[in-house]
């Protein structure tokens, strides 16, 4: 049985989430626009290749730019936000969005304050390639 398929209830396996694995579809988006490009060159396509090529090579170039390592995990997202926090965290999770044309990774933490039922929650942004706190946004937790 590998490590991803455990049935014995203990903890799943991590993984680390990192966007510089989209390089490794620029270099896919690469080698079709090249071979794309050869074969036309091959066939006497004339111009006719370029609507093949050029978007292809338009993609290989996005995913290079945003294809940048992040120097933040997000349970480093969750440290720093706690310490962002005007109150003590309790319970906090985070999820990976993306900012701007060029896909810079910001992890979203929301972190709830900590004691029996919380009376503060803060949403903190905390950008994925520098670990600086974005922003920051507390509110009261409405009681039932």
């Amino acid at each position: 049985m590998s490590e991803h398929s455990r049935n014995d209830g203990g903890p799943a396996p991590s993984r680390s989430i990192d966007t510089s694995n989209r390089r490794i579809a620029a270099v896919a988006y690469l080698i079709a626009a090249l071979a794309g490009a050869g074969v036309a060159g091959w066939a006497g396509m004339g111009l006719m290749w370029l609507t093949a090529v050029l978007p292809l090579l338009g993609l290989a170039i996005y995913h290079f730019i945003a294809g940048r390592h992040m120097r933040t995990s997000d349970m480093e997202a969750i440290t720093i936000a706690s310490a962002a926090a005007p109150f003590d965290v309790g319970h906090a999770s985070a999820t990976l969005g993306f900012r701007g044309l060029a896909a810079r990774p910001v992890w979203q933490v929301l972190a709830f304050e900590s004691g029996g039922a919380p009376e503060h929650q803060a949403l903190v942004t905390v950008d994925g390639l520098t670990g600086e706190v974005t922003g920051t946004y507390t509110e009261a937790v409405p009681l039932p």
